[in-house]
């Protein structure tokens, strides 16, 4: 089916802000109350937020504690089996690590909901897609000298947590979009959704993220990565990293059911980030062990 057909094809039902949270409540994931994971998360990156008090309230959630003592003595930050508090933990970590971990969890907890046999799509390729993008946007704020490292992280590590969402609001849609995509639609996945699906991955993301209360960049990273340029020119540098850093990640493959081959890169975001070819090249060829590095420290450590 072409573009062009795919566009013309509008959805029967357009779902609310409820439904889509109710999806996202289903995996476990809207976390509203005080001492929830994506509470934690929005309260870490609130520069204004007491160390003590995140200290606190991570210690409360005993999976999040476990990892981020589990991860901060992994052999990737260099303290083996010599940090056994919190406070310790964000001391040596500080806070753009452990803002990495809690969104990890968050991330992890989705993931593993979000497996289900109704649905034709391999979520752990989904969680490493999203991890190579995490790299690689976080890799690219670095050489374009924008100070937003940890943010780009973070908004490329949950920039697909919207399909996590799309799985349980609808399944016959997520569906339809695979079999396109195995039928040789050759389109994106923005067209793909506007014909088969009641809601974008975006527009799911965005919802939850409002719901978590996170800062308005990472909301905007959320609803328009696949086209950056259309994002509010305050949070454009941080939606075209993340943008430019997925396609990357698809670039060193593999890719995932739903968009399962590479993607031409973003010029007029690479052109606002002062980005050459050179400099995505650079990172593209050092993220595969990047990738295999983090994931050994954040999932398997």
């Amino acid at each position: 089916m072409s573009i062009a057909a795919l566009e013309t094809i509008v959805p029967a039902v357009e779902p609310s802000r409820d439904r889509i949270l109710k999806a996202a409540a289903t995996l476990g994931i809207l976390g509203s109350g005080a001492e929830s994971a994506p509470r934690t998360l929005a309260l870490l990156c609130d520069s204004h937020a007491d160390g003590a008090e995140i200290a606190t309230l991570i210690s409360r959630q005993p999976s999040m504690y476990a990892r981020v003592l589990r991860v901060a003595n992994s052999a990737y930050y260099g303290h083996p089996r010599s940090i056994t508090t919190m406070e310790r933990a964000l001391l040596l970590l500080g806070r753009d690590a452990v803002r990495g971990i809690a969104a990890a969890t968050c991330f992890d907890r989705a993931m593993v909901r979000s497996s289900t046999g109704t649905v034709a799509i391999d979520m752990a390729a989904v969680a490493r897609h999203s991890l190579a993008t995490a790299a690689a946007a976080e890799a690219l704020a670095a050489i374009a000298h924008r100070p937003m490292a940890p943010e780009a992280f973070i908004g490329g590590l949950l920039h697909n947590l919207g399909i996590a969402v799309q799985v349980h609001l609808d399944p016959r849609g997520i569906n339809a979009m695979i079999l396109a995509n195995r039928n040789g639609a050759a389109c994106g996945i923005r067209a793909l959704e506007s014909g088969h699906a009641v809601a974008g991955h975006e527009q799911c993301l965005a919802v939850v993220f409002e719901a978590w209360q996170m800062p308005d960049a990472l909301v905007a990273v959320a609803g328009h990565h696949h086209a950056p340029m259309n994002a509010p020119e305050p949070h454009r540098d941080l939606t075209a990293l993340v943008n430019l850093g997925a396609t990357l990640g698809l670039a060193i493959g593999p890719g995932y059911p739903l968009e399962p081959t590479p993607v031409a890169r973003d010029l007029p975001a690479m052109h606002w980030l002062g980005l050459t070819h050179e400099h995505l090249d650079t990172v593209a060829a050092q993220l595969p062990a990047r990738v295999a590095a983090l994931g050994t420290a954040l999932f398997d450590a």
